[in-house]
């Protein structure tokens, strides 16, 4: 079996057949990673939703920032904005099987020595913590109330990981960290209001990858959120990203001793 590990696919279902076939990818066989945001920019959300679910155990998807918007919508909790394009998904009659599916879904994925995720990991946490904080979310998401999950998980702090946190300060900063997490400040703390840009970090910013005395350092991990060239030097880190800074393009990594990036373009 092959592993691809798939950039966010952003509603762009046309570069995404593209991909498959520059990849040849076998659905008996081969396994796709997608790293979250498979759903809104471009308009083919829904086709893409039914595509990646009916691969069944040849898909692995780990939710990233846009799949949380979605369902939070879908649970009235949140208002879509004007370029969103998720009407679709809200109005199509298996609405209910998806949005069930995306619940199911997981914040973190690891397998063959890499770890899925979409944003980024504090430099506190190890695997092991990972994993579990990960579970905590899901947890939450999946078995609770979902209209409680999105009303309490809704804003950016705290901004930085302390064991001691509890009930609903822990769990935001857990989603925000595995979702959104992109640059932290001179002081340590991360700003979930900034944008990854795949560009220079905003001043006195650096990527969460460049933390210094990280755990994970070492693990090799795939990230769905944009660093652009500045993790570039990282070791382990491997960002997927729309362009990854040489364009509008999708990317898929082949998972191997030596892993294989593969590019193709969008619309």
């Amino acid at each position: 079996m092959t592993i691809y590990a798939i950039g966010a696919v952003a509603g762009d279902f046309t570069a995404l057949n593209r991909l498959l076939s520059q990849i040849e990818f076998n659905r008996e066989h081969d396994q796709l990673w997608f790293s979250g945001n498979l759903v809104n920019g471009g308009p083919d959300s829904l086709a893409i939703l039914r595509f990646v679910r009916e691969l069944g155990r040849h898909a692995v998807v780990v939710l990233g920032y846009q799949e949380l918007r979605l369902l939070s919508i879908a649970e009235g909790m949140a208002q879509p904005q004007q370029n969103d394009a998720f009407t679709d998904i809200l109005t199509a009659d298996d609405r209910a099987t998806l949005l069930k599916w995306l619940y199911q879904r997981p914040f973190l994925h690891h397998e063959a020595g890499y770890t899925l995720i979409h944003a980024g990991i504090p430099a506190e946490w190890s695997l092991s913590q990972a994993r579990t904080f990960a579970i905590e979310a899901e947890s939450s998401l999946a078995m609770g109330n979902p209209k409680t999950f999105f009303e309490n998980i809704a804003g950016n702090s705290p901004t930085r990981w302390h064991a001691k946190l509890r009930g609903w300060k822990r769990l935001r900063f857990i989603v925000n960290a595995l979702t959104r997490m992109s640059y932290y400040d001179d002081t340590g703390r991360f700003d979930f209001t900034l944008e990854a840009t795949g560009s220079v970090p905003p001043e006195n910013y650096r990527p969460w990858s460049q933390q210094t005395d990280r755990v994970m350092a070492g693990h090799n991990i795939i990230c769905g959120n944009v660093l652009g060239a500045v993790a570039d030097d990282v070791p382990g880190i491997f960002p997927l990203h729309r362009g990854q800074g040489d364009g509008n393009t999708l990317s898929a990594m082949r998972l191997s001793a030596t892993p294989e990036t593969i590019k193709v373009p969008r619309n």
